[in-house]
Protein backbone atom coordinates (compact mmCIF):
# COMPACT_ATOMS: atom_id res chain seq x y z
CA UNK A 1 0.00 0.00 0.00
CA UNK A 2 1.07 3.28 -0.89
CA UNK A 3 2.71 5.99 1.78
CA UNK A 4 -0.73 7.46 3.67
CA UNK A 5 -1.57 10.93 2.73
CA UNK A 6 -1.86 13.22 5.90
CA UNK A 7 -4.55 16.11 6.35
CA UNK A 8 -5.88 18.15 8.99
CA UNK A 9 -9.23 17.11 10.33
CA UNK A 10 -12.35 18.63 8.50
CA UNK A 11 -9.88 19.74 6.08
CA UNK A 12 -10.94 17.74 2.17
CA UNK A 13 -8.53 15.69 0.36
CA UNK A 14 -9.09 14.87 -3.24
CA UNK A 15 -7.33 11.82 -5.57
CA UNK A 16 -7.51 11.70 -9.32
CA UNK A 17 -7.72 9.01 -11.66
CA UNK A 18 -6.69 8.29 -14.97
CA UNK A 19 -9.41 6.09 -17.20
CA UNK A 20 -9.70 5.59 -20.84
CA UNK A 21 -13.04 7.46 -21.98
CA UNK A 22 -16.06 4.97 -21.67
CA UNK A 23 -18.85 4.28 -24.39
CA UNK A 24 -21.54 5.80 -21.97
CA UNK A 25 -21.95 9.05 -20.65
CA UNK A 26 -18.56 9.60 -18.39
CA UNK A 27 -21.22 11.16 -15.96
CA UNK A 28 -23.34 8.26 -16.01
CA UNK A 29 -20.44 5.98 -14.40
CA UNK A 30 -20.63 4.56 -10.66
CA UNK A 31 -18.08 4.48 -8.90
CA UNK A 32 -17.55 4.06 -5.23
CA UNK A 33 -14.77 4.57 -2.25
CA UNK A 34 -14.98 3.58 0.99
CA UNK A 35 -13.02 5.34 3.51
CA UNK A 36 -12.66 3.21 7.16
CA UNK A 37 -11.42 4.58 10.04
CA UNK A 38 -8.63 1.80 11.36
CA UNK A 39 -9.48 2.70 15.61
CA UNK A 40 -12.80 3.13 15.73
CA UNK A 41 -14.55 1.13 13.08
CA UNK A 42 -16.27 3.77 11.55
CA UNK A 43 -16.99 4.57 8.01
CA UNK A 44 -17.56 6.90 5.28
CA UNK A 45 -19.03 5.68 1.41
CA UNK A 46 -18.26 8.69 -1.29
CA UNK A 47 -18.79 8.43 -4.92
CA UNK A 48 -16.09 9.76 -7.70
CA UNK A 49 -17.11 12.59 -9.99
CA UNK A 50 -16.01 12.96 -13.67
CA UNK A 51 -13.89 15.77 -13.91
CA UNK A 52 -13.48 15.75 -18.03
CA UNK A 53 -11.26 14.22 -20.42
CA UNK A 54 -9.86 10.55 -18.42
CA UNK A 55 -9.82 11.63 -15.56
CA UNK A 56 -12.19 10.91 -12.66
CA UNK A 57 -11.64 12.40 -8.78
CA UNK A 58 -12.85 11.51 -5.45
CA UNK A 59 -13.05 13.65 -2.61
CA UNK A 60 -12.80 12.38 2.01
CA UNK A 61 -12.70 14.45 4.60
CA UNK A 62 -11.85 13.61 7.83
CA UNK A 63 -14.19 13.13 11.25
CA UNK A 64 -11.42 11.58 13.13
CA UNK A 65 -8.02 12.16 13.85
CA UNK A 66 -6.06 8.76 12.91
CA UNK A 67 -5.25 6.23 9.88
CA UNK A 68 -8.25 5.64 7.80
CA UNK A 69 -7.94 3.26 4.51
CA UNK A 70 -9.82 3.59 1.17
CA UNK A 71 -10.87 0.85 -1.46
CA UNK A 72 -13.29 1.40 -4.50
CA UNK A 73 -15.85 -0.44 -6.49
CA UNK A 74 -16.99 0.10 -9.65
CA UNK A 75 -17.66 -1.70 -13.16
CA UNK A 76 -15.45 0.63 -14.83
CA UNK A 77 -12.22 -1.71 -14.32
CA UNK A 78 -10.12 1.12 -13.97
CA UNK A 79 -11.95 2.75 -11.27
CA UNK A 80 -12.17 -0.70 -9.25
CA UNK A 81 -10.20 -2.13 -6.65
CA UNK A 82 -8.21 1.55 -6.06
CA UNK A 83 -6.43 0.99 -2.33
CA UNK A 84 -4.63 3.55 -0.05
CA UNK A 85 -4.69 5.43 2.90
CA UNK A 86 -5.12 8.94 4.54
CA UNK A 87 -3.56 9.97 8.41
CA UNK A 88 -5.91 12.53 9.30
CA UNK A 89 -4.28 14.76 12.44
CA UNK A 90 -6.20 16.04 14.43
CA UNK A 91 -7.69 19.91 14.93
CA UNK A 92 -8.69 21.19 18.30
CA UNK A 93 -10.25 24.58 16.86
CA UNK A 94 -11.24 23.44 12.80
CA UNK A 95 -14.79 23.63 12.37
CA UNK A 96 -16.45 20.26 10.52
CA UNK A 97 -20.35 19.62 9.36
CA UNK A 98 -23.58 21.62 10.07
CA UNK A 99 -26.37 19.27 12.01
CA UNK A 100 -28.56 20.14 15.09
CA UNK A 101 -29.17 20.10 18.66
CA UNK A 102 -32.13 19.45 18.81
CA UNK A 103 -33.69 22.98 17.61
CA UNK A 104 -30.95 24.73 18.09
CA UNK A 105 -28.46 24.68 14.95
CA UNK A 106 -24.94 23.51 15.54
CA UNK A 107 -21.24 23.07 14.08
CA UNK A 108 -18.93 20.05 15.04
CA UNK A 109 -16.24 21.82 16.24
CA UNK A 110 -12.38 20.60 17.05
CA UNK A 111 -10.71 16.98 17.62
CA UNK A 112 -13.92 15.30 19.10
CA UNK A 113 -16.79 17.28 16.93
CA UNK A 114 -18.30 18.62 19.70
CA UNK A 115 -21.69 20.40 19.01
CA UNK A 116 -21.04 24.38 19.15
CA UNK A 117 -24.91 25.85 18.82
CA UNK A 118 -25.28 28.82 16.52
CA UNK A 119 -27.99 30.58 14.71
CA UNK A 120 -27.11 30.93 10.99
CA UNK A 121 -27.86 34.78 9.50
CA UNK A 122 -26.86 34.62 6.03
CA UNK A 123 -26.46 37.38 3.64
CA UNK A 124 -28.46 37.39 0.19
CA UNK A 125 -25.22 36.32 -2.78
CA UNK A 126 -24.51 36.50 -6.19
CA UNK A 127 -25.32 33.37 -8.77
CA UNK A 128 -22.22 31.54 -9.46
CA UNK A 129 -21.34 32.87 -12.90
CA UNK A 130 -21.05 36.35 -10.72
CA UNK A 131 -17.83 34.69 -8.50
CA UNK A 132 -16.77 31.88 -10.55
CA UNK A 133 -13.14 32.14 -10.99
CA UNK A 134 -12.57 35.20 -9.14
CA UNK A 135 -11.27 34.65 -5.68
CA UNK A 136 -10.92 38.16 -5.01
CA UNK A 137 -14.51 39.10 -5.22
CA UNK A 138 -15.32 36.26 -2.82
CA UNK A 139 -12.00 37.36 -0.47
CA UNK A 140 -13.63 41.00 -0.51
CA UNK A 141 -16.91 40.13 0.37
CA UNK A 142 -16.38 37.86 3.48
CA UNK A 143 -14.24 40.84 4.96
CA UNK A 144 -17.19 43.12 3.96
CA UNK A 145 -20.50 41.06 5.27
CA UNK A 146 -18.68 38.63 7.65
CA UNK A 147 -15.96 40.12 9.27
CA UNK A 148 -17.54 43.87 9.44
CA UNK A 149 -21.11 43.33 9.48
CA UNK A 150 -20.86 39.92 11.41
CA UNK A 151 -23.02 37.88 8.93
CA UNK A 152 -22.81 33.52 9.12
CA UNK A 153 -22.01 33.22 5.48
CA UNK A 154 -23.66 33.84 2.52
CA UNK A 155 -27.09 32.53 0.47
CA UNK A 156 -26.60 31.41 -3.19
CA UNK A 157 -28.77 29.96 -5.74
CA UNK A 158 -28.31 27.79 -9.11
CA UNK A 159 -31.30 26.64 -10.89
CA UNK A 160 -30.69 25.62 -14.51
CA UNK A 161 -26.84 27.04 -14.15
CA UNK A 162 -26.16 23.67 -12.84
CA UNK A 163 -26.37 22.85 -16.31
CA UNK A 164 -25.02 25.77 -17.91
CA UNK A 165 -23.84 28.01 -15.90
CA UNK A 166 -24.29 31.24 -18.17
CA UNK A 167 -28.49 30.02 -18.10
CA UNK A 168 -30.63 30.32 -15.25
CA UNK A 169 -33.58 29.24 -17.19
CA UNK A 170 -34.25 25.12 -17.82
CA UNK A 171 -35.96 26.01 -21.53
CA UNK A 172 -32.33 26.94 -22.79
CA UNK A 173 -31.50 23.51 -21.86
CA UNK A 174 -30.90 20.76 -23.91
CA UNK A 175 -33.06 17.46 -23.17
CA UNK A 176 -29.99 15.53 -21.46
CA UNK A 177 -28.00 18.10 -20.25
CA UNK A 178 -24.96 17.01 -18.72
CA UNK A 179 -23.72 18.73 -14.92
CA UNK A 180 -21.40 22.04 -15.48
CA UNK A 181 -17.83 21.95 -13.83
CA UNK A 182 -18.05 25.50 -14.11
CA UNK A 183 -20.79 25.62 -11.54
CA UNK A 184 -19.48 23.26 -8.93
CA UNK A 185 -15.87 25.06 -9.42
CA UNK A 186 -17.61 28.41 -8.32
CA UNK A 187 -19.61 26.85 -5.74
CA UNK A 188 -17.04 24.95 -4.37
CA UNK A 189 -14.58 27.87 -3.89
CA UNK A 190 -17.18 29.85 -2.50
CA UNK A 191 -17.82 27.23 0.60
CA UNK A 192 -14.48 26.55 1.06
CA UNK A 193 -13.29 30.09 1.44
CA UNK A 194 -16.27 30.89 3.70
CA UNK A 195 -15.34 28.08 5.63
CA UNK A 196 -12.14 28.82 5.76
CA UNK A 197 -13.11 32.06 7.37
CA UNK A 198 -15.46 30.42 9.89
CA UNK A 199 -18.74 30.79 8.37
CA UNK A 200 -21.39 28.71 6.14
CA UNK A 201 -22.95 28.69 3.07
CA UNK A 202 -26.63 28.29 2.66
CA UNK A 203 -27.46 26.54 -1.59
CA UNK A 204 -31.27 26.97 -3.50
CA UNK A 205 -30.80 24.16 -5.67
CA UNK A 206 -34.02 25.08 -7.51
CA UNK A 207 -36.61 28.05 -7.74
CA UNK A 208 -39.66 28.59 -8.93
CA UNK A 209 -41.50 26.79 -12.28
CA UNK A 210 -43.01 29.85 -13.58
CA UNK A 211 -39.66 31.38 -14.34
CA UNK A 212 -38.63 27.96 -15.76
CA UNK A 213 -36.11 27.34 -12.81
CA UNK A 214 -36.71 23.96 -11.73
CA UNK A 215 -36.39 20.37 -13.41
CA UNK A 216 -39.38 19.50 -14.32
CA UNK A 217 -38.78 19.57 -17.89
CA UNK A 218 -37.03 16.36 -17.44
CA UNK A 219 -38.93 15.30 -14.23
CA UNK A 220 -38.19 15.37 -10.90
CA UNK A 221 -35.92 12.91 -9.60
CA UNK A 222 -36.09 11.35 -13.00
CA UNK A 223 -32.52 10.43 -14.86
CA UNK A 224 -31.63 13.94 -15.70
CA UNK A 225 -32.30 15.01 -12.02
CA UNK A 226 -30.38 11.88 -10.26
CA UNK A 227 -27.26 12.12 -12.49
CA UNK A 228 -27.19 15.80 -10.97
CA UNK A 229 -28.02 14.72 -7.67
CA UNK A 230 -25.04 11.65 -7.40
CA UNK A 231 -22.41 14.83 -8.61
CA UNK A 232 -24.07 17.04 -6.05
CA UNK A 233 -23.58 14.22 -3.95
CA UNK A 234 -19.63 13.54 -4.57
CA UNK A 235 -18.48 16.84 -5.27
CA UNK A 236 -19.87 18.55 -2.11
CA UNK A 237 -20.44 15.52 -0.11
CA UNK A 238 -17.21 15.82 1.60
CA UNK A 239 -17.29 19.45 1.70
CA UNK A 240 -18.47 20.80 5.13
CA UNK A 241 -19.63 24.23 5.85
CA UNK A 242 -23.08 24.42 3.60
CA UNK A 243 -26.74 23.58 4.08
CA UNK A 244 -28.96 23.44 1.37
CA UNK A 245 -32.89 24.73 0.89
CA UNK A 246 -34.43 22.76 -2.73
CA UNK A 247 -36.32 26.31 -3.69
CA UNK A 248 -39.09 28.42 -3.23
CA UNK A 249 -42.85 28.42 -4.37
CA UNK A 250 -42.57 24.50 -4.08
CA UNK A 251 -45.94 24.09 -3.13
CA UNK A 252 -46.77 25.14 -6.68
CA UNK A 253 -44.58 22.62 -8.11
CA UNK A 254 -43.31 19.89 -5.88
CA UNK A 255 -44.97 17.11 -4.08
CA UNK A 256 -44.38 16.22 -0.31
CA UNK A 257 -43.06 12.84 -1.38
CA UNK A 258 -40.69 13.72 -4.41
CA UNK A 259 -39.06 15.75 -1.87
CA UNK A 260 -38.55 13.40 0.85
CA UNK A 261 -37.34 11.27 -2.00
CA UNK A 262 -35.03 13.44 -3.21
CA UNK A 263 -33.75 14.40 0.79
CA UNK A 264 -33.35 10.01 1.39
CA UNK A 265 -31.35 10.04 -2.17
CA UNK A 266 -28.79 12.87 -1.00
CA UNK A 267 -28.27 11.45 2.18
CA UNK A 268 -27.56 7.98 0.93
CA UNK A 269 -25.22 9.53 -1.36
CA UNK A 270 -22.97 12.63 0.31
CA UNK A 271 -21.26 10.21 2.25
CA UNK A 272 -21.50 12.75 4.95
CA UNK A 273 -24.81 14.32 6.43
CA UNK A 274 -25.67 17.74 5.42
CA UNK A 275 -28.77 19.79 6.86
CA UNK A 276 -31.08 19.69 3.72
CA UNK A 277 -34.78 21.22 3.61
CA UNK A 278 -37.69 23.00 1.76
CA UNK A 279 -39.75 25.83 2.19
CA UNK A 280 -43.40 25.42 2.58
CA UNK A 281 -46.24 27.39 2.11
CA UNK A 282 -46.79 30.97 3.13
CA UNK A 283 -47.47 32.54 6.53
CA UNK A 284 -48.39 28.99 7.88
CA UNK A 285 -46.27 25.97 9.55
CA UNK A 286 -46.65 23.28 7.71
CA UNK A 287 -44.54 21.25 5.99
CA UNK A 288 -44.67 19.55 2.77
CA UNK A 289 -42.33 16.99 3.88
CA UNK A 290 -41.40 16.28 7.73
CA UNK A 291 -38.89 13.54 6.58
CA UNK A 292 -36.14 16.51 6.00
CA UNK A 293 -33.26 17.79 8.51
CA UNK A 294 -34.57 21.17 9.06
CA UNK A 295 -38.42 22.46 9.64
CA UNK A 296 -38.66 25.93 6.47
CA UNK A 297 -41.09 28.37 6.37
CA UNK A 298 -41.81 31.34 4.36
CA UNK A 299 -42.59 33.85 6.90
CA UNK A 300 -43.21 37.50 5.94
CA UNK A 301 -41.78 40.01 8.20
CA UNK A 302 -42.14 38.03 11.67
CA UNK A 303 -41.96 39.31 15.22
CA UNK A 304 -40.17 37.73 17.94
CA UNK A 305 -43.40 35.17 18.52
CA UNK A 306 -44.17 34.23 15.34
CA UNK A 307 -40.08 32.89 15.74
CA UNK A 308 -40.83 31.36 18.89
CA UNK A 309 -43.82 29.30 18.34
CA UNK A 310 -41.93 28.10 14.88
CA UNK A 311 -39.25 26.22 16.90
CA UNK A 312 -42.04 25.48 19.30
CA UNK A 313 -44.16 23.68 16.22
CA UNK A 314 -41.01 20.60 15.36
CA UNK A 315 -39.06 21.27 18.47
CA UNK A 316 -36.54 18.13 17.51
CA UNK A 317 -35.38 20.29 14.31
CA UNK A 318 -34.09 23.62 13.58
CA UNK A 319 -36.07 26.27 11.86
CA UNK A 320 -35.53 28.41 8.76
CA UNK A 321 -37.31 31.02 7.87
CA UNK A 322 -36.45 31.00 4.65
CA UNK A 323 -38.07 33.66 2.68
CA UNK A 324 -35.65 36.46 1.59
CA UNK A 325 -35.57 39.52 4.04
CA UNK A 326 -35.20 42.51 1.69
CA UNK A 327 -35.00 46.45 1.49
CA UNK A 328 -35.45 47.40 -1.71
CA UNK A 329 -36.00 50.89 -3.52
CA UNK A 330 -39.51 51.33 -4.45
CA UNK A 331 -40.32 48.18 -3.15
CA UNK A 332 -43.88 45.92 -5.18
CA UNK A 333 -44.25 44.13 -1.35
CA UNK A 334 -44.14 46.81 1.18
CA UNK A 335 -46.04 44.95 4.14
CA UNK A 336 -43.22 42.11 3.90
CA UNK A 337 -39.99 44.26 2.98
CA UNK A 338 -37.80 45.22 5.53
CA UNK A 339 -35.86 48.47 6.04
CA UNK A 340 -32.23 48.49 8.24
CA UNK A 341 -33.83 48.89 11.82
CA UNK A 342 -36.46 45.90 10.95
CA UNK A 343 -33.14 44.18 9.94
CA UNK A 344 -31.34 44.71 13.11
CA UNK A 345 -34.43 44.27 15.46
CA UNK A 346 -34.73 40.66 13.40
CA UNK A 347 -31.77 39.16 13.83
CA UNK A 348 -32.32 39.70 17.45
CA UNK A 349 -35.85 38.67 17.20
CA UNK A 350 -34.60 35.57 15.79
CA UNK A 351 -31.66 34.24 18.32
CA UNK A 352 -34.20 35.62 21.69
CA UNK A 353 -36.23 33.37 20.50
CA UNK A 354 -34.25 30.42 20.77
CA UNK A 355 -32.60 30.46 17.27
CA UNK A 356 -34.30 30.90 13.95
CA UNK A 357 -32.42 30.92 10.80
CA UNK A 358 -32.65 34.19 8.05
CA UNK A 359 -31.69 35.22 5.05
CA UNK A 360 -31.10 39.19 4.58
CA UNK A 361 -30.19 41.56 2.11
CA UNK A 362 -29.96 45.18 1.49
CA UNK A 363 -30.83 45.33 -2.37
CA UNK A 364 -29.69 48.97 -4.07
CA UNK A 365 -28.42 47.41 -7.00
CA UNK A 366 -28.28 44.16 -8.05
CA UNK A 367 -29.26 40.39 -7.01
CA UNK A 368 -26.90 40.06 -4.27
CA UNK A 369 -26.70 42.91 -0.65
CA UNK A 370 -25.32 45.69 -0.97
CA UNK A 371 -23.42 46.86 2.15
CA UNK A 372 -25.99 48.22 5.25
CA UNK A 373 -25.21 51.85 6.32
CA UNK A 374 -24.75 50.68 9.72
CA UNK A 375 -22.91 47.90 9.65
CA UNK A 376 -21.80 48.21 13.29
CA UNK A 377 -24.80 47.52 14.56
CA UNK A 378 -25.14 43.62 12.78
CA UNK A 379 -21.93 43.36 14.19
CA UNK A 380 -22.76 44.35 17.59
CA UNK A 381 -25.46 41.57 17.47
CA UNK A 382 -22.96 38.80 16.04
CA UNK A 383 -20.35 39.94 18.84
CA UNK A 384 -22.88 39.44 21.84
CA UNK A 385 -23.72 36.35 20.66
CA UNK A 386 -20.63 35.52 20.09
CA UNK A 387 -19.48 32.42 22.67
CA UNK A 388 -22.55 33.18 24.69
CA UNK A 389 -25.22 31.34 22.34
CA UNK A 390 -25.55 27.96 23.70
CA UNK A 391 -27.59 24.89 23.53
CA UNK A 392 -29.37 24.89 26.50
CA UNK A 393 -30.64 28.34 26.49
CA UNK A 394 -34.40 28.60 26.39
CA UNK A 395 -36.71 31.46 26.05
CA UNK A 396 -37.69 32.16 29.50
CA UNK A 397 -40.19 35.22 29.32
CA UNK A 398 -40.99 35.45 33.26
CA UNK A 399 -37.37 36.92 33.63
CA UNK A 400 -38.02 39.74 32.40
CA UNK A 401 -40.27 42.82 32.28
CA UNK A 402 -40.80 44.37 28.58
CA UNK A 403 -38.04 42.65 26.82
CA UNK A 404 -37.04 38.96 26.11
CA UNK A 405 -35.12 37.07 27.86
CA UNK A 406 -33.32 33.34 27.40
CA UNK A 407 -32.01 31.44 30.50
CA UNK A 408 -29.28 28.30 30.65
CA UNK A 409 -31.14 24.99 31.87
CA UNK A 410 -29.23 25.48 35.49
CA UNK A 411 -30.59 29.03 35.74
CA UNK A 412 -26.70 30.52 35.94
CA UNK A 413 -27.00 32.02 32.57
CA UNK A 414 -29.33 34.71 30.89
CA UNK A 415 -29.33 36.84 28.04
CA UNK A 416 -31.79 40.02 27.61
CA UNK A 417 -32.50 41.94 24.97
CA UNK A 418 -35.21 45.09 25.33
CA UNK A 419 -36.12 48.27 22.33
CA UNK A 420 -36.82 51.66 23.37
CA UNK A 421 -35.95 51.86 26.72
CA UNK A 422 -33.57 53.18 29.29
CA UNK A 423 -34.56 50.90 31.90
CA UNK A 424 -35.01 47.14 32.17
CA UNK A 425 -36.62 45.01 34.93
CA UNK A 426 -35.13 41.48 35.13
CA UNK A 427 -35.33 38.18 37.31
CA UNK A 428 -32.46 35.97 38.18
CA UNK A 429 -33.23 34.72 41.32
CA UNK A 430 -32.45 31.02 39.61
CA UNK A 431 -28.87 31.54 39.85
CA UNK A 432 -27.02 30.21 42.81
CA UNK A 433 -24.87 33.49 43.64
CA UNK A 434 -23.76 36.56 42.33
CA UNK A 435 -22.95 36.72 38.88
CA UNK A 436 -21.20 38.95 36.64
CA UNK A 437 -22.97 41.26 34.08
CA UNK A 438 -22.74 43.42 31.31
CA UNK A 439 -24.83 45.67 28.92
CA UNK A 440 -24.14 46.44 25.58
CA UNK A 441 -26.27 49.08 22.74
CA UNK A 442 -27.18 47.23 20.43
CA UNK A 443 -27.69 50.35 18.50
CA UNK A 444 -23.88 51.47 18.26
CA UNK A 445 -20.91 49.83 17.80
CA UNK A 446 -19.97 46.90 20.13
CA UNK A 447 -18.26 47.94 23.55
CA UNK A 448 -19.53 46.12 26.73
CA UNK A 449 -20.25 48.26 29.90
CA UNK A 450 -19.99 46.53 33.23
CA UNK A 451 -22.36 46.42 35.36
CA UNK A 452 -20.68 44.50 38.37
CA UNK A 453 -22.19 41.48 40.27
CA UNK A 454 -25.83 41.20 40.07
CA UNK A 455 -27.25 39.00 43.12
CA UNK A 456 -29.74 36.56 42.62
CA UNK A 457 -33.10 38.33 42.76
CA UNK A 458 -35.37 40.73 40.98
CA UNK A 459 -33.36 44.00 39.70
CA UNK A 460 -34.23 47.19 37.75
CA UNK A 461 -31.47 48.24 35.86
CA UNK A 462 -30.76 51.82 34.46
CA UNK A 463 -29.20 51.86 31.01
CA UNK A 464 -28.47 55.06 30.79
CA UNK A 465 -30.47 56.34 27.81
CA UNK A 466 -33.08 55.57 25.46
CA UNK A 467 -31.74 52.24 22.95
CA UNK A 468 -31.96 49.22 22.04
CA UNK A 469 -29.86 46.67 24.78
CA UNK A 470 -28.61 43.36 25.31
CA UNK A 471 -27.56 42.27 29.04
CA UNK A 472 -25.70 39.11 29.40
CA UNK A 473 -25.33 37.65 33.13
CA UNK A 474 -23.40 35.32 34.42
CA UNK A 475 -21.65 34.49 31.22
CA UNK A 476 -17.92 34.97 32.34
Amino acid sequence: MPTAREAPQWEPTEWAVGASAPDANPFDIVARVMFEHAESGESRVTEMFYAGGVEWRFRFTGTRPGLWTYRSESEADALDGLTGSIHVLPDAAGKGFVTNIGAKWARQVGEHGRLEAFVPQYVMYDTPDAYHDDPAKIDRDIQTFMVEHGFTGFHTYVFARWFDIEQERTNAMSDDPNPDPRTFDALELLIRKVHAAGGVTHIWVWGDESRRQTPIRWGINGAVDRRLQRYIAARLGPLPGWTMGYGYDLWEWVEGEKLSQWHTFMQEHMGWPHMLGARATKNTREQLSEELGYASYEQHRPDYETYVRTIQARPGKPAFSEDRFRIRPNSRYPEKDYDELRTRRGLWHSAMAGGVANIWGNLVDGPGSAPYPHPEWFRSYAAFFAGRFAADLAPAPQAVDGGYALRSSDGARYLFYAENTDALAIDVSAMRGPRRAIVVNAAARYAERDLGGLRPERHTLRLGATSDWAIAVGQD
